[in-house]
């Protein structure tokens, strides 16, 4: 007479547990699927900025070419395309083969500069436990037994990789041979009385962009350019190479320089120990003339964001989105400042004592050309 009344509570205390297990399982499922969707669309904006960006460089390009020479904008665009393609193609003629041969040399020397740290590691105090510490050989290079899966990987990063060029390619293109319509595309998108203040917000954006791309691409040229001839003066193995490998990481400041100068200093070591730290002394310097020379020189002018704001951008965007998301980390990190500046601190709070470097060139620069009717109020 008396289990009745006790079975029931303990029966609708097992559903609730039941209950409350389905529900937080649903939550989490929730969760995953949400962060998924948000990742995969956050790497496709990248790729969209990205585009964005090429466009950006394009019409700057053209623009001055247009300048310069009174040539049709379309014509000085197509101009710009063939001049960039015929450097690449240049470029790949001229260097390719110096630039396979040295990595070609360098994945069959890897396994002997390995060894040979390996021995001066064992050599010092603690080595054998620093050693241990350390990946294998095998698992460094790759064992056999996944040689056909890295293949597969590499492959269909591969296709990943020039299917995302493709894109960015056509869409730079386009924004570039149009970019008063992609502009206007952008302002249409805000209510009328507030269309003026986005154009002014447009051009402030494709002013910051293009003074960070030529800021970028020359600091690329010079820093790839003096590491080459550093590590050839100094006796390092491969240094176009090397070369090569520092101006395109010089793309990704404050991390960039770091990952370019690890290769360099460990082959400098496996020679010479006096020699690696003749390669540090000289990373330094470099990485020194490009902070105090060629940051003030050609990018403060245009953009100036703290160093922490920087790495911060590089170290969220690069766990978000991987090497998309690090090499895009600071134009849009910019972007993202100059619209705070702009929208909320100049705008919502009415602080117009805030610098948002450009923006008077910018407008004045815009003012000049024709605002399309449908954007005027």
């Amino acid at each position: 007479m008396n289990q009745g009344p006790s079975s029931a509570p303990a029966g609708q205390a097992s559903f609730s547990f039941t209950h409350k297990l389905l529900l937080t399982a649903l939550v989490v499922i929730l969760l995953v699927v949400v962060y998924t969707v948000v990742k995969l669309a956050f790497q496709v904006l990248l790729v969209f900025f990205a585009a964005i960006l090429f466009g950006v460089l394009l019409h700057g390009l053209s623009s001055w070419l247009h300048r310069k020479t009174r040539l049709p904008y379309s014509w000085a665009l197509g101009l710009v395309c063939l001049l960039m393609a015929g450097l690449v193609v240049t470029a790949f003629l001229t260097l390719g083969p110096s630039l396979s041969e040295q990595a070609v040399e360098l994945r069959e020397d890897l396994p002997v500069v390995l060894q040979k740290l390996e021995e001066k590691i064992k050599s010092l105090p603690l080595g054998d436990q620093i050693i241990q510490q350390l990946p294998t050989q095998q698992e460094m290079m790759g064992s056999k037994g996944t040689s056909f899966k890295n293949a597969i990987a590499l492959f269909s990063s591969s296709l990943g990789a020039l299917a995302n060029i493709l894109i960015v390619l056509v869409i730079g293109i386009y924004l570039a041979s149009s970019p008063q319509e992609a502009a206007s595309g952008i302002v249409r998108l805000v209510p009328k009385a507030s269309r003026p203040r986005a154009r002014e917000v447009v051009h402030v954006l494709r002013f910051t962009l293009w003074g960070w791309l030529k800021g970028t691409l020359l600091a690329m040229l010079i820093i790839g350019t003096l590491t080459s001839i550093g590590l050839m003066i100094i006796g390092v193995p491969m240094p176009l190479l090397l070369g090569v490998f520092a101006g395109l990481l010089e793309f990704v400041p404050n991390l960039g320089p770091f990952i370019a100068a690890a290769p360099a200093i460990l082959l400098a070591l496996v020679d010479d120990p006096n020699k690696a730290l003749t390669v540090v002394i000289f990373f330094i310097a470099l990485q020194s003339l490009e902070g105090y020379v060629l940051t003030p020189l050609v990018q403060k002018r245009i953009i100036d964001l703290p160093p922490v704001l920087t790495i911060m951008g590089q170290v969220l965007m690069g766990i978000i989105a991987g090497p998309w998301g690090l090499l895009l980390a600071v134009p849009v990190v910019a972007v993202i400042t100059v619209l705070v500046k702009m929208l909320y601190i100049e705008d919502v709070l009415g602080d117009q004592g805030v610098e948002v470097k450009g923006e008077e060139e910018a407008i004045e620069k815009e003012e000049k050309s024709p605002t399309p009717p449908e954007e005027q109020e």
